[in-house]
């Protein structure tokens, strides 16, 4: 059994992935995930963890410094040398106290 701590919240969320195919042109694929998030994790100028809208600018800080890869699964041809992917965005969906 995984050890809660008292200001442990659900963050969900989804990135965005927007790309460019040489023979389908432009796309987007949306990959939703959730993660929880608390006090105790390292974020730079972090508010304190006593509402929804604090937490959810704690998570955006704490992404910011993240690699895409440790926050959600990879599209499947993401490393493909052909397909070009530009960017991402990442969008709330709902922050929840546990």
């Amino acid at each position: 059994m995984q050890k809660t701590n008292k200001n442990d919240w659900n963050v969900r969320f989804e990135v965005t992935f927007y790309g460019n195919d040489p023979n389908k042109g432009s796309f987007r694929e949306i990959k939703e995930d959730n993660v929880v998030i608390n006090d105790e994790f390292d974020i730079k100028n972090k508010l304190p963890f006593d509402n929804a809208a604090n937490v959810e600018i704690n998570f955006l800080l704490w992404v910011e410094r993240l690699s895409i890869e440790k926050l959600t699964k990879l599209p499947h041809d993401y490393k493909d040398p052909k397909i070009k992917y530009d960017q991402e965005s990442i969008e709330v969906l709902e922050v929840k106290k546990l």
